[in-house]
């Protein structure tokens, strides 16, 4: 999950002034990233061919000539952003949370504006599993969705009368930041930065809020289960009070920074080394990736940032005018491990624009090339129908070659990609509408019973053995 800021332009490049989302992948957003019907259930025809993948990156109808600034997905996001040149943000995706922010609890098959934010010139954004941030041009900051581990930042949770009722909020609530100009979201915690320091709030169990705690304690005297207490106001990282933080990212439950120190610090879940620091321990607080300091590598303030489920990346400069990239952590489902940072030797010579992450997959912006790879089920790398429907190396995604795009987002089952308009590849891309019906999650709640017959879980680590301590290290 990259930062909520569109990325920097390349120089030779003009302003951007938007461009055409292509989108890639899944549209069954109900059932996208969930068990599948077992090999003696028969298939349902109707259903997938009402809800396709998408195969090869595919223009919306719904957002025919509209210029997009941005889009936003998440490592843990079935739901979409996209933020256009007038200001308005559109949502779509799957909704049982309110996460798409339009006052109820329907899935949208396709992009809506978002009524509530018409007026505000949202700029950026950021998906978390249940919840979305935004921000606008003058830097007010607006969440929406579960609230259950106080991640829409709002300084409370409201207590739930009814046993397995959340705290939901289905419209757009003002964060208790001011001066926003980025932000990130992790499965239930949320990042801004604002006036230069980097603010969190949220589930702190790993360390990802970066206060030095998890703030965890007994549930009762004669009981050893752990509860983290939840963080629903942001409060500025102390790490960074001396410092400026430039860039932000979240993974599933960490979280990488850059600061005016020419440094990247990364905490919170170490579990297959996806905080670089060449051990599996979790950090309550933000730590230098020392690796890329002790080469003296120069990590700049426009660097490239990502995080995923259990990965990391990070643009540097080696000393030259061209920045190279560097990742580590679990990027392939086989494999060993990258504990600390490995330069990638694949996009040596690239500039390199935009990295995102999915679960599994991934996509990158360099030069006029889009570059995909990873485990994909529905269609998410946009090699088309002829295509491999996975790559454990990465390829470059044929439809686009040599378009220029902008900015890629990755999300659960699909890759958003926000590509020159005026680029052959768009306007010869196939388009789609979903014209099949809205599911109201709500409905189907209230049959199930308060919680919708789905028992909240707590935060998943997305693997590793990590330790987990109680407070300050």
């Amino acid at each position: 999950m990259a930062d909520g800021a569109p990325p920097p332009e390349a120089s030779s490049r003009p302003e951007w002034k938007g461009g055409a989302l292509l989108y890639a992948g899944g549209t069954d957003y109900e059932r996208i990233g969930r068990s599948k019907p077992s090999k003696k259930e028969p298939v349902d025809t109707e259903r997938e061919a009402a809800y396709p993948n998408l195969l090869d990156p595919t223009r919306l109808k719904a957002l025919e000539g509209v210029r997009i600034m941005f889009v936003a997905g998440g490592s843990a996001a079935v739901h979409c952003l996209a933020g256009d040149a007038d200001g308005n943000l559109y949502s779509w995706g799957r909704n049982e949370k309110g996460q798409l922010g339009h006052g109820d609890l329907v899935n949208r098959n396709n992009p809506k504006i978002v009524e509530e934010l018409k007026g505000k010139h949202i700029v950026g954004g950021a998906c978390g599993r249940h919840h979305s941030l935004v921000f606008t041009k003058d830097g007010e900051a607006f969440a929406f969705g579960l609230n259950q581990q106080g991640q829409l930042g709002i300084g409370s949770i409201k207590k739930q009368t009814q046993k397995g009722a959340e705290d939901i909020h289905t419209k757009p609530v003002k964060v208790l930041v001011q001066g926003c100009t980025a932000c990130s979201a992790g499965i239930d915690f949320s990042m801004w930065i604002a006036n230069g320091q980097l603010y969190s709030a949220g589930n702190p169990q790993y360390g990802q809020l970066g206060d030095g705690s998890d703030h965890a304690y007994n549930a009762k005297d004669s009981s050893i289960a752990m509860v983290y207490d939840p963080q629903p106001t942001p409060t500025a990282i102390a790490t960074f009070a001396a410092l400026q933080v430039t860039k932000v990212a979240c993974g599933h439950n960490h979280t990488i920074a850059v600061a005016s120190d020419g440094c990247a610090y990364t905490w919170g879940n170490g579990g297959y080394g996806r905080l670089g620091h060449r051990v599996q321990k979790d950090e309550f607080e933000p730590k230098k990736v020392e690796d890329l300091a002790r080469m003296r590598i120069s990590v700049p303030p426009h660097a490239v940032v990502a995080a995923g489920s259990t990965s990391t990346f990070c643009s540097a400069s080696l000393g030259g005018s061209m920045e190279q990239l560097f990742s580590w952590g679990k990027l392939k489902t086989s494999g060993d491990n990258q504990m600390y940072p490995i330069q990638d030797q694949n996009m040596t010579g690239w500039n390199v624009r935009c990295v995102s992450c999915g679960p599994a997959h991934f996509g990158i912006a360099a030069d006029n090339s889009t570059i995909t790879w990873g485990q994909a089920s529905n269609g998410e790398l946009g090699y088309g129908k002829d295509g491999k429907k996975s790559s454990a190396n990465a390829m470059k995604c044929e439809a686009l070659e040599g378009a220029y795009t902008h900015q890629v987002a990755c999300g659960a089952g699909y890759t958003m990609f926000l590509v020159d308009p005026e680029a052959p590849q768009v306007k010869s891309a196939p388009e789609f509408e979903c014209t099949a019906p809205e599911v109201d999650t709500g409905a189907a709640a209230d049959e199930a019973g308060p919680s919708g017959g789905n028992k909240r879980k707590g935060a998943s680590g997305s693997g590793g053995a990590a330790k987990r301590g109680k407070g300050k290290k």
